[in-house]
């Protein structure tokens, strides 16, 4: 615990995103007062014409979970 999923365009180098989970592990081994070793992440990289459903279902569509909203709108 926890498990923490990132959500990106595709075309992302493994190494960008190695460097980004490592970071994002990092952080929230730190605040919740984890072993970063309790922390697991992925990613899961999406066509730009798809992103319009991960906006609308993940971003507005459960605004009880948002923590950080973006500064842009889908339509």
């Amino acid at each position: 615990m926890p498990h923490i999923t990132i959500k990106c365009y595709k075309g992302r180098s493994k190494e960008q995103l190695q460097k980004i989970a490592d970071k994002i592990a990092s952080c929230a081994a730190e605040e919740f007062e984890l072993r970063k070793g309790a922390v697991s992440v992925s990613s899961e990289e999406v066509d730009k014409e798809q992103w319009s459903d991960i906006y609308h279902n993940e971003i507005y569509g459960n605004p009880d979970t948002l923590l950080v909203a973006p500064d842009y709108t889908v339509d």
